[in-house]
């Protein structure tokens, strides 16, 4: 089975200010992949102020939103892709991973990449189990 879930219409605004369409999530099976997601506040479509930490932590609320809508948590993520403008941040960025994420914590890949915008960009993989 696939499913497509589009975007929520604060969502589509924010990205639209960017260019960008495409869908927030797709269903395949039990398992959900999402797009990536940037700390981008969505009435504004602004970056979050404030530097890297507000962002990663609005970024994996985004995705807590998407997920609650979807009937699921975060307890449902199986992997998290990161990508980080300046690497430097990656001891804050396992700092709100190990804060947000309880154990067992999902498969993780982390780089570092020039982004169109803000200082990160997360994409994950849900799945219908959670996974505790």
């Amino acid at each position: 089975m696939i499913e497509v879930h589009s975007t929520t219409p604060r969502l589509e605004a924010a990205m639209a200010r960017y260019g960008i369409r495409n869908a927030t999530a797709i269903r395949v099976d039990n398992l959900i992949f999402f797009s990536g997601m940037t700390g981008l506040d969505l009435e504004t479509g602004a970056v979050v102020p404030g530097g890297f930490e507000p962002q990663a932590r609005h970024t994996l609320q985004i995705f807590a939103d998407i997920l609650a809508d979807l009937g699921l948590s975060l307890d449902n993520v199986i992997k998290v892709t990161c990508q980080l403008r300046n690497i430097e941040d990656f001891a804050t960025w396992n700092e709100i991973y190990l804060d947000v994420f309880d154990g067992p914590y999902p498969c993780r890949t982390t780089t570092g990449a020039p982004l169109v915008v803000g200082d990160i960009e997360l994409e994950i993989i849900a799945s219908i189990e959670p996974r505790r």
